[in-house]
């Protein structure tokens, strides 16, 4: 038996293992991350992904963290969303099934009896998310010059 701290150690271990495992923030990598592409000199698009550990709220953030940085490295001050894609996508997969023969003989000389068991662990589904964002951004150092530009979500304008 393990003593009550080392297995508290042992769950703490795990839960910071597990949070790592979401995307960080960094250039993208086979774990998922963000990319830009400059399509003016005041415009970009970006693109942040994820992994199946990642959620969609934090590759929301993420996005608009991006956008900001990529704002000011270009030397603007301000961005407006100018439209936004979603390119998240699920995938899945199977566990094959699983059984094996467990046996608990008792021998008597010549004679043996016992019992035995076979437990079936059938085939399991797995369903994996994995969300992604594009938003296309303009960029300006005057606040107002960006007014005219909004985000478009269903063919619609939005003013903020």
């Amino acid at each position: 038996m393990f003593p009550s701290f080392l297995s508290k150690s042992y769950v703490l271990l795990a839960s910071i293992a597990f949070v790592g495992c979401e995307t960080g923030y960094q250039p993208q990598s086979f774990a998922g991350g963000y990319s830009e592409v400059l399509t003016a000199p005041d415009e970009a698009v970006i693109t942040f992904s994820g992994n199946g550990f990642t959620s969609g709220e934090r590759v929301l953030k993420m996005a608009a963290l991006r956008c900001a940085e990529v704002t000011l490295a270009h030397g603007y001050r301000y961005f407006v969303e100018t439209g936004a894609s979603h390119l998240g996508t699920q995938s899945s997969f199977t566990t094959p099934s699983y059984a094996q023969t467990y046996c608990n003989p008792t021998a008597f000389g010549t004679f043996a009896i016992g019992t035995a068991s076979t437990p079936y662990i059938p085939p399991q589904q797995f369903y994996v998310y994995k969300p992604a964002l594009t938003v296309s951004i303009k960029m300006s150092d005057d606040r107002k010059a960006l007014e005219p530009y909004g985000m478009v979500i269903n063919g619609r304008k939005v003013r903020r």
